[in-house]
């Protein structure tokens, strides 16, 4: 009995379902519609219910909409059912093999997939994504091979085509060998000039290379690229930089590819530093000043500085020299003057400076029995003397201003001649050469020509 009086209750709850999901799709909008229109168009009520009453307005309702939904849905059956083409490219190819035994040349690294198919089966092959081609080389040994490309293919009753479809390979027994690592260091010309990486020192010493022999014997180093301008340094100090990369190159310097190192990667201790000297700006007058007159001072905003070079380059120069031209000077004068970077040196502190020559009226001193060195003599060959007491010794005229001739010391004056033309032995006449170590003043021989004697050791 219970199961007799259910059967009716379940037939009243489908027959309200179907009648609630039409009143909720047709009905109700349907209504609304009409409403809305009357409400915009002003249309009286009778109006519309003597239209919606007559059978035949329903009728031609229902048709529209029937017609309405077959073409949407025939439109979108068209659409789904279109046979088209989609190219997938760059698809990476996964050989499977066993890597630590062997080496595969001629394995294609990227393959492009041809789809053909329904367009809604298309659609949905690309929202997959799950594409993957393959080549499987197991139960393959030594030697050369001609091997198919698979494409897993998501969506079955899609056509497709490989490029390339397959692939000629070569398979050789994979060996290995120690080799010892080096260090190459780039981008040093972006630490600050003031820097330099002076050490480095890495967490091992060597690594291990594998291939196949014939690609082994083409490698001649394995170097740890350190790039200084990952290390963003500021200062001087020790920096740590992790994760290096390995590099094998062969005699001509060029990278070889397809070479397996182990580790892939080092740990690199970097040393950067700011070797410096700082030495004095002298300031070198050029050219005879006007007749009468001297100089009485020469004064420069900078008086020292500072050179950022390798330790070599600092050991080989004691000073920086800065000319002024004083031809025909004969009153106080200010030159600005650029101060030249030595050679090999990577920064100095000051680029420019300011010089003022100070200039009196002229007057002389002479200093008698100067000595006459001799320069530029091989002195593992040869030895040279004065010819006669006359020529080991000049008077030097100096020619500046009164006040300070009367501090100079005989000491700094120098005269030589130049002997490193002379390769036989015998007697020569040379002009005498005057040198000072105060250039303010101006020094003249006046003995112009002495006598040299050169013998053999």
């Amino acid at each position: 009995m219970m199961k007799q009086e259910q059967k009716p209750n379940i037939l009243i709850r489908i027959l309200k379902s179907i009648y609630s999901f039409f009143d909720t799709l047709l009905i109700t909008p349907i209504s609304k519609l009409v409403y809305v229109i009357k409400e915009r168009f002003g249309i009286k009520s009778g109006v519309i219910d003597r239209i919606l009453n007559k059978p035949t307005v329903l009728l031609y309702i229902s048709l529209i909409l029937a017609f309405a939904c077959f073409a949407f849905i025939d439109s979108e059956t068209l659409v789904l059912h279109d046979t088209r083409s989609v190219v997938l490219n760059g698809i990476e190819v996964n050989a499977i093999y066993n890597e630590e035994a062997y080496v595969i040349e001629g394995l294609p690294d990227k393959a492009e997939i041809s789809l053909r198919g329904k367009t809604g089966e298309l659609y949905l092959a690309q929202q997959l994504g799950d594409h993957r081609v393959s080549i499987d080389l197991s139960g393959l040994g030594e030697g050369t091979h001609k091997v198919n490309l698979d494409y897993n293919n998501p969506v079955k009753n899609l056509k497709y085509t490989l490029s390339p479809s397959n692939a000629t390979i070569v398979i050789y027994p994979k060996i290995s060998e120690v080799r010892t690592l080096q260090v190459d260091v780039i981008n040093t010309d972006k630490l600050d000039e003031t820097l330099v990486v002076t050490n480095v020192i890495l967490d091992r010493d060597e690594v291990i290379i594998k291939s196949y022999k014939e690609k082994l014997d083409t490698i001649a180093n394995v170097k740890a690229i350190v790039d200084v301008n990952s290390i963003n340094a500021k200062a001087a100090g020790t920096y740590t930089l992790e994760n290096v990369k390995l590099v094998a190159y062969d005699q001509n310097g060029k990278e070889v590819d397809d070479i397996e190192i182990v580790p892939g990667q080092v740990i690199a201790t970097v040393t950067i530093t700011s070797p410096s000297k700082t030495v004095p700006l002298k300031v070198v007058p050029t050219g005879e000043v006007r007749s009468g007159s001297a100089i009485s001072s020469i004064s420069s905003t900078v008086n020292n500085v500072t050179i950022y070079a390798d330790d070599a380059i600092l050991n080989q120069i004691n000073f920086i020299e800065v000319e002024v031209d004083v031809t025909n000077l004969s009153e106080t004068k200010v030159f600005q003057k650029v101060i030249n970077k030595p050679t090999g040196a990577r920064s100095i502190s000051d680029t420019s400076v300011t010089i003022t020559v100070s200039m009196e009226e002229e007057t002389s001193r002479d200093f008698e029995e100067i000595t006459v060195a001799t320069e530029g003599l091989d002195e593992t060959k040869f030895k040279a003397s004065a010819a006669s007491r006359e020529d080991a010794a000049v008077t030097v005229t100096v020619k500046g201003v009164a006040s300070l001739l009367e501090t100079i010391d005989a000491k700094t004056i120098k005269a030589y001649v130049d002997l490193s033309s002379i390769t036989e032995p015998g007697q020569y006449t040379l002009p005498v050469f005057v040198t000072g170590e105060d250039v303010k003043f101006t020094y003249t021989s006046k003995t112009k020509l002495v006598k040299v004697i050169v013998s053999e050791n």
